[in-house]
């Protein structure tokens, strides 16, 4: 308990500081000691504040969704996007912005087609994988869509002549939170609520997996809807979060290893501290990402990943040394 107020005390601090760094630094002194003109008090509430909740909930939500699919699939190196729905929603917005299949959404066209290219990414895996009580089944058809919707990608973006365009697609597939507004908030919130609300309702089936497949079903636990559920409530959360900041990497896969160190593998506990660490480090680097070389902002999946990838080696490596003990 200690722990969950330590860390929720750290993630407050960081979303006050990170309202303060930027492009244009506003020190925490002048906000609470001095009137603010007009432009300072529209860099802090109407684009850095609303972007900070995002930053926050959506590193939270990543973090849960990782816990969940590297349950189920009993695999500590899955991941949110392990079923193809990053690749679905990225060949979405770039045919969106590319080939304008979707400007019948007006401005909503980027986000639409991300949305629609993760569903049907979601729709690909569930009807292949069906109710089938085989996690490897859905790693390696998840990885079969990821491949496929990521090599449609690469051919759209290479079909383009447009520079502007071809920018625009690959800032958007590495993630960026840089057009997020207080409208984008609701559906952010509402998917990290949505999947909060699973992990404290199943927690206690999430232990019993832990057991093993034969053991939940013996303890009376109907394992292969549960995969089912699990898998589709995780994917179409996802499949929001990418719709609004594109790809995140690294975040759900490193933090619920971060996580089981603090406060070991019982999915009450786990959830809530995966919660909170993962939009700490979420915050982290989106602020590296913001001030690194302002006043240019790089995309947030590179900060992630250079924080993120060495972990992820450390985890390979420590994987096969056991395998071959």
């Amino acid at each position: 308990m200690r722990l969950f107020f330590l860390l929720l005390f750290i993630l407050i601090c960081l979303i006050l500081i990170s309202i303060t760094v930027g492009a244009i630094p506003i020190p925490l002194g002048h906000i609470l000691n001095e009137p603010l003109t007009k432009t300072e008090t529209l860099i802090l509430y109407d684009i850095r504040l609303p972007r900070v909740l995002v930053v926050a909930l959506a590193g939270a939500c990543l973090s849960m969704v990782g816990v969940f699919m590297q349950t189920i699939t009993k695999n500590h190196l899955a991941e949110p996007y392990i079923l193809g729905i990053a690749s679905g929603a990225s060949a979405g917005a770039v045919a969106a912005i590319i080939l304008g299949i979707f400007n019948f959404l007006g401005s909503w066209h980027v986000y639409g087609g991300a949305f629609m290219g993760s569903c049907i990414a979601i729709a690909i895996v569930i009807y292949f994988v069906g109710y089938s009580n085989s996690p490897i089944k859905l790693i390696l058809v998840g990885v079969g869509v990821s491949a496929f919707f990521s090599s449609l990608t690469t051919m759209i973006i290479y079909t383009s002549t447009n520079e502007a365009q071809i920018r625009s697609a690959m800032f958007w597939m590495v993630g960026s939170f840089s057009g997020i507004h207080w409208h984008d908030l609701p559906s952010i919130f509402g998917v990290t609520a949505f999947v909060t609300c699973i992990g404290f309702v199943f927690s206690k089936d999430l232990d019993v997996l832990l057991l093993g497949r034969r053991e939940a079903q013996f303890l009376g636990q109907s394992v292969n809807k549960f995969y089912v559920f699990i898998t589709i409530s995780a994917s179409l959360a996802v499949s929001v979060l990418v719709a609004k900041t594109g790809v995140i990497g690294f975040i759900g896969l490193i933090v619920p290893h971060i996580s089981r160190k603090l406060v070991g593998v019982k999915h009450g506990y786990l959830l809530p501290t995966s919660a909170l660490v993962g939009g700490i480090l979420l915050i982290i680097a989106d602020d590296m990402a913001r001030t690194l070389f302002r006043p240019e902002e790089l995309p947030i999946g590179i900060m992630t990943a250079v924080i993120g990838a060495p972990l992820f080696i450390h985890i390979i490596l420590k994987t096969y040394d056991k395998e071959r003990l």
